[in-house]
């Protein structure tokens, strides 16, 4: 996969860096989103593509159908590693040019185009193509993926920035972010910056709590709920 390459030769003596305007997201209670400024340095001025993915995690993707009068999950395929999150951006001189769709569709750097496998060898690779790209179409209406390139703007002097926007329901987790530069036609890697979404405040205390010992959190949260009925149907007698 082209993630994978590495810059060699000619391609390796070409300076470029990056930095994030921060380098961590703090998911708060009242988070409602982030956009945190991307910008750097190439020293050819040439046309470069930015990607941001999440933590790849497990993803069950499942068809309703309707059954004796009731929708219920029917057809489901899974897909044990899937990014969480995606957003791709490409200098305006790639876009007007037409030669951005054809190279993430090769290199499968694309959010429409990512080789995502199922985990069943077993399941119709039409059924898989299906569900694979009703994961991609759910997940670019919750802003998780780019469903079109942002904007890369790029100067004469090689100076670039973007912006890379975070939804309210931006995952937790390590994500990286690449900057590739194009030579002879072909995005190489040229540099990559870590970044950091985490829980902060209260939420964090919660989350942390719930996944250390998720059986004591079960009962917890019954208790709270139970508390929470019996204290409703009360003020409802007393008024």
């Amino acid at each position: 996969m082209l993630a994978a390459t590495l810059a060699t030769g000619a391609a390796a003596a070409r300076e470029i860096a990056a930095d994030l305007s921060d380098h961590s997201i703090e998911i708060t209670a009242g988070f409602d989103g982030a956009e945190l400024l991307l910008f750097g340095h190439d020293a050819d001025a040439s046309d470069v593509i930015v990607i941001v993915r999440g933590p790849d995690a497990p993803t069950s993707v499942r068809r309703k159908e309707r059954v004796g009068g009731i929708w219920i999950n029917q057809t489901e395929v899974d897909f044990p590693s899937a990014p969480s999150f995606y957003f791709v951006a490409a200098t305006d001189g790639m876009s007007a040019s037409g030669d951005l769709e054809n190279i993430l569709e090769e290199t499968g750097l694309g959010a429409r185009f990512l080789g995502l496998a199922a985990k069943s060898s077993d399941v119709n690779s039409k059924l898989v193509d299906e569900f694979r790209a009703a994961l991609i179409e759910l997940r670019g209406r919750q802003q998780l993926y780019a469903t079109k390139p942002g904007r890369i703007d790029m100067r004469a002097d090689g100076l670039f920035r973007t912006y890379v926007p975070f939804p309210a329901a931006t995952p937790v987790g390590q994500y990286t972010v690449t900057v590739y530069h194009i030579v002879d036609g072909w995005p190489v890697a040229g540099t990559s910056t870590p970044l950091q979404v985490r829980k902060a405040g209260f939420g964090a205390f919660v989350y942390e709590f719930a996944h250390a010992y998720p059986a004591l959190y079960g009962v917890i949260a019954i208790l709270v709920a139970l508390g929470a009925g019996w204290f409703g149907g009360w003020v409802f007698r007393r008024s």
